[in-house]
């Protein structure tokens, strides 16, 4: 079950922290250049840097160093320079160099299209994850890219989550739509269960570009992926004319 962890007021916005499902798996990967170049998977990125991870061991980085590889993303890939703006154990944050031609390269490879493309319907795992039971169905894309859509007790539609990048769009049955931003992540991994909190700061109003940015994923679903009364449902409340 999504949870609702407190409700902070910061002036004219207010902070949630929530807890999701997290898939355990990401096919995002940063290879390093170089023989012997290892391999990060890519918890985090935006058009301007990323958050990167070793599965095993620790990095040998520290802030301030340069590193350069390629961003592999499914047959996509491409190639990076940055700057480790943080270093910590096996966690890396890195900050692109290049301004604003790499900006662009990471725009066309996190394209709406490539975004769309590359959602995969995660709640046909139940059998296989540990997957909250009000979850109905959940379409996830490394990213993170994340489509939660969870039911009331009598199988209705309480609420639709889109996550994009650093942003949110939700609707809430009653309430009505609503956007923010992504302050931090943190991962509540046990041997059980593969967990994440989110922290977001709440828009005081619907933020339009948010909006926008989520109306062309959706549009853009292979539409096999959710029942089409499903589909539909999201479209309307989320204001997509068809």
């Amino acid at each position: 079950m999504e949870r609702h962890l407190n409700l902070i007021k910061t002036g004219h916005q207010e902070v949630e922290k929530r807890v999701f499902p997290r898939f355990p798996f990401s096919y995002l990967v940063f290879r390093e250049d170089g023989d012997g170049g290892k391999s990060f998977e890519v918890k985090d990125i935006s058009f301007t840097g990323m958050q990167v991870c070793l599965k095993d061991g620790e990095s040998n980085y520290k802030e301030g160093d340069t590193l350069t590889g390629e961003i592999h993303w499914y047959a996509q890939k491409v190639t990076i320079k940055g700057t480790v703006k943080r270093a910590a154990k096996s966690n890396l944050g890195i900050e692109f160099d290049g301004g604003e031609v790499i900006e662009s390269k990471i725009k066309e490879f996190l394209s709406v299209e490539n975004i769309a493309k590359s959602m995969k319907p995660i709640h046909l795992y139940k059998e296989q994850m540990d997957i909250p039971a009000n979850l109905a169905y959940w379409l996830r894309c490394d990213g993170p890219f994340e489509l939660f859509l969870w039911k009331h007790n009598d199988g209705e539609i309480s609420k639709i989550q889109v996550i994009m990048m650093h942003n949110f769009v939700e609707w809430n049955d009653g309430v009505g739509l609503g956007s923010g931003k992504i302050l931090s992540v943190k991962n509540f991994d046990t041997p059980l269960t593969n967990e994440e909190e989110f922290e977001f700061l709440i828009d005081d109003q619907l933020d339009e570009e948010k909006l926008d940015f989520c109306k062309s994923i959706i549009t853009n679903i292979d539409q096999e992926l959710l029942p089409t009364e499903v589909l539909e449902f999201i479209n309307r409340k989320i204001g997509i004319s068809k």
